[in-house]
């Protein structure tokens, strides 16, 4: 092994044991003792218009209720998955600093970006033809294709 990558191994394992984070835990931004992790309600509330704070913390759970609070509910999960795929991103751009990858690593993430709204636009429409679910539909492909993606690269983190 080059000394290089030997030396940026090392690094990257102390930021990762220093963190407490070894991959990019599930439950990163999980909600406690029944109240909502206070990152994601400001994440949400950022890319929500018309939404207070007191909205978003009383819908987060209710994904089975009206439209509003599925709505409110679908954009708080997708939020998660969001946030862990950022932090899943900035551990990876530590982990490539240094290396003739990391360019690599940028080219890709734009890419995927554009792939995924661009796929949970078409489901959106697809799925509910115009109607009022089709936020819901956009914002449960969301979420679970950002979830997959912060799987994917934390799980490549983790490899290096």
């Amino acid at each position: 092994m080059h000394r290089w990558r030997a030396k940026v191994l090392k690094s990257v394992a102390f930021v990762i044991w220093s963190l407490g984070i070894y991959g990019v835990s599930s439950n990163i931004f999980a909600a406690t003792n029944g109240a909502p992790d206070e990152q994601v309600v400001q994440k949400v509330l950022r890319n929500s218009a018309g939404l207070t704070a007191d909205e978003i913390r009383l819908n987060y759970d209710k994904c089975d209720g009206t439209t509003m609070s599925m709505k409110i509910c679908g954009a708080y999960r997708w939020a998660v998955q969001d946030l862990r795929l950022n932090h899943a991103f900035s551990l990876a751009k530590a982990v490539t600093k240094k290396s003739n990858y990391r360019e690599s690593l940028l080219k890709a993430q734009r890419a995927w970006l554009i792939y995924r709204d661009s796929q949970c636009a078409f489901e959106g429409i697809s799925e509910a033809e115009g109607g009022t679910a089709e936020g819901l539909y956009v914002l449960a492909c969301k979420e679970e294709l950002t979830r997959l993606q912060a799987d994917r690269l934390g799980a490549s983190i983790n490899q290096h």
